[in-house]
C-alpha cells in the first residue's frame, strides 16, 4: 500500500492519495531513492498534496539521503505559497543538503526573491556557508540579483565572509561580469581591496578579463591591484 501512495504521489492522483491514506497508507514511508511522499509533492510544487500529507502526520523535516526535505525542493524551485505552508507546519530553515547548501542558499541562487524573503522573514541565517564557504549573498552576488542582494544586505548579510578561495561577494560580483550588482555591494560598504588566497583584488580579476568599466567603477573608489 505504502509503494501504491509514492506512485499515486508522483502520478499526480490526490483523490487516490486521500483514499490509501484513509486505509492506513504510512505518510512517511519513502521510495528506494530515501523520497517521502512529502518530499516528492514537494520537488514537484503539488502543494495540495503537501498539505493533505501534513495533516496526516507527514514528517515536514524529513530528509532524503542526500538530506533533501520538502523545504529545500521548494525553495529551490521558486513555490512561495509552498514555502509558507512547510515553514507554518514547522520546517527547518537550517536542514541543509549533502553540501551544506541550506534553502535560503537555494533560494538566492536561483532568484526566487519572494521565497528567500519568506525564509528571511522566519529568521533564516543570512551568513550560513556550505561546504566552500559560499553564503546566501555570494550566490545571489554570482548570479548578478541585484534586487535579491540588496535585500540581504539591508537584512544583516555579511559583506566581507569568504569562500574556499578567500573570494568576498564583491569579488565573485566582479569576476562575474554583473557591473551593477558590484556596484550596489560597492555603495553598501564592501572592501574593494579585499584579497582572495592567491592575492588578487577585485580590480586585478576586472583587469584580467578586459572590463575597463568594471575597473573604473573600482578605481573610482579606490580600488589598486
Amino acid at each position: 500500500m505504502d509503494d501504491k501512495l509514492l506512485r499515486a504521489t508522483s502520478d499526480g492522483d490526490l483523490e487516490k492519495v486521500r483514499g490509501l491514506l484513509n486505509k492506513g497508507a504510512d505518510p512517511n514511508s519513502s521510495d528506494e531513492y530515501g523520497y517521502t511522499p512529502l518530499i516528492l509533492a514537494a520537488s514537484e510544487g503539488r502543494i495540495e498534496f503537501v498539505s493533505e500529507l501534513l495533516r496526516r502526520g507527514a514528517d515536514v523535516n524529513a530528509q532524503t539521503p542526500s538530506r533533501w526535505t520538502a523545504l529545500l525542493w521548494a525553495s529551490s524551485m521558486g513555490h512561495p505559497e509552498l514555502v509558507d505552508l512547510l515553514l507554518a507546519n514547522g520546517a527547518n530553515t537550517e536542514a541543509a543538503d549533502q553540501y551544506g547548501a541550506t534553502p535560503l542558499m537555494k533560494a538566492c541562487r536561483r532568484g526566487h526573491t519572494a521565497v528567500a524573503r519568506l525564509l528571511m522573514d522566519h529568521k533564516a541565517n543570512l551568513n550560513a556557508t556550505d561546504d566552500y564557504g559560499w553564503t546566501p549573498l555570494m550566490r545571489a552576488s554570482r548570479r548578478g540579483y541585484v534586487e535579491l542582494a540588496r535585500e540581504l544586505i539591508d537584512r544583516g548579510a555579511n559583506l566581507e565572509a569568504k569562500d574556499q578561495y578567500g573570494a568576498t561577494a564583491l569579488i565573485i560580483a566582479v569576476s562575474e561580469s554583473h557591473h551593477e550588482l558590484s556596484r550596489l555591494l560597492i555603495e553598501k560598504g564592501a572592501l574593494v581591496n579585499a584579497v582572495d588566497r592567491n592575492g588578487w583584488t577585485a580590480l586585478k580579476w576586472a583587469l584580467s578579463m578586459g572590463n575597463r568599466q568594471m575597473a573604473r567603477l573600482l578605481e573610482s573608489h579606490g580600488a589598486t591591484q
